[in-house]
């Protein structure tokens, strides 16, 4: 009886300590999946990353998906910056929407022995010159692909390009109002009378207009419940057609 329990036992252990070294700890996080930012001609809008390692890593980088005018994505006004140096689309090198890809690249994180060590990363666009206006996005995945367990993670900008004379509406919390977030059959849209907000329309992760709702007053209640579950956009539409503010939300 001995010997089978000293059998089971052994037997046990060869598969528990390769699952245990499975959960790896994250190697670096980011500020946050969503970026948005709002401006007339420049703007740099920034996600850091985070080395929470004592080591230093090496991250890997690249452009999954755009929905950006093809005068945004020119060398001059399209370019990302990481921790090494910033790099412009010159010859589509971060995205060619011929065939909707981008070359992958690589930047150092360093270690800090004292505390988590704070690299930067983001966006630096120069619209100065582009015609295109409105609310566009870009997803770059970023990844640290030597770590035992590959840390992966998605950063999403969504850009708001307004017209020349046009007041920047800012995104803040003051503005708008989404609640419950997470939702479920429906979401309520809380936001300033005096914004003009006609038309509020979902867009998914990749641009795909959901719905559009006509809207008056100061709210409204969208019926989420022909949409599935997954990570969505609100953009709230005055009566010129212009985005005043655009919000992400999340459908249980």
């Amino acid at each position: 009886m001995k010997t089978r329990l000293l059998l089971f036992i052994i037997a046990i252990s060869f598969f528990v300590p390769a699952s245990v070294k499975a959960q790896t700890s994250a190697t670096f996080n980011i500020q946050a999946d969503t970026v948005q930012s709002t401006f007339v001609k420049t703007g740099s809008p920034g996600d850091n990353i985070t080395n929470v390692t004592g080591n230093n890593i090496v991250v890997k980088w690249h452009v999954t998906a755009t929905d950006f005018p093809a005068d945004w994505l020119t060398g001059p006004a399209f370019g990302i910056c990481d921790n090494y140096s910033c790099r412009p689309n010159a010859s589509s090198v971060l995205w060619n929407p011929s065939t909707a890809s981008g070359y992958s690249f690589y930047s150092t994180y360093h270690s800090n022995s004292a505390h988590d060590s704070i690299g930067s990363f983001g966006l630096s666009l120069d619209l100065s010159n582009a015609t295109s206006i409105g609310t566009h996005w870009v997803t770059i995945s970023v990844s640290d692909t030597g770590a035992a367990t590959t840390t992966s993670r998605t950063m999403t900008y969504v850009i708001n390009k307004l017209v020349n004379g046009v007041p920047n509406i800012t995104n803040g919390d003051g503005n708008i109002t989404l609640y419950p977030n997470p939702a479920s059959n429906e979401l309520n849209v809380v936001y300033d009378a005096n914004a003009d907000v006609k038309n509020i329309a979902v867009y998914n992760i990749i641009g795909k207009v959901m719905t559009v709702y006509k809207v008056t007053g100061d709210s409204a209640n969208l019926n989420l419940e022909n949409i599935p579950s997954g990570i969505y956009f609100v953009r709230l539409f005055n009566s010129n057609g212009n985005v005043v503010v655009t919000r992400k939300f999340t459908k249980q």
